[in-house]
């Protein structure tokens, strides 16, 4: 083999494997980029966690809203001040599972940080969301990524 041929190739090897440490650093930063856009809105919604206020919202959906007020009245039934805490609640956590699908939130943080409360929560407000979803005004995916979320996390066994 001629010396300028293995010259070369070993150049060709080497611009080769630059332009690939390249393309695989280049998506890591992307990656790193697009979750440090989600970080305000993450740190807002662990600020609200922190509420007192929320915290008894999310006791009054959990414990008294179905002995208050029937699911057959779905979620654009209740009254305007029961929506109003409903739908603070509910929404928290519709939020929640949307940064943890968009892959913002590990799987073992955001179970870590909601796991039990987000079941409980869908297990109380399910009757109202499935009778809402019969309406002809809404879609019949209204809060399908909280329900998948919180399917996800009961079926989550990690720490």
């Amino acid at each position: 083999m001629d010396r300028s041929l293995l010259l070369n190739l070993v150049a060709l090897f080497i611009s080769i494997c630059a332009v690939a440490i390249s393309v695989i650093f280049g998506m890591r930063q992307l990656a790193i980029a697009r979750h440090a856009n989600y970080i305000p809105a993450l740190l807002d919604l662990l600020s609200e966690f922190r509420k007192v206020e929320f915290h008894e919202k999310y006791n009054f959906v959990c414990v008294r809203l179905r002995e208050e007020h029937s699911p057959e009245l779905g979620l654009s039934g209740l009254p305007i001040e029961v929506k109003e805490i409903v739908y603070s609640v509910l929404y928290f956590f519709q939020t929640i599972a949307k940064l943890y699908a968009l892959e913002v939130l590990s799987e073992e943080v955001v179970m870590g940080m909601v796991r039990g409360r987000v079941v409980m929560m869908w297990r109380a407000i399910e009757p109202y969301v499935i009778k809402e979803r019969e309406s002809p005004l809404v879609d019949d995916h209204l809060l399908s990524v909280l329900e998948s979320f919180a399917a996800d996390a009961e079926r989550f066994t990690g720490p």
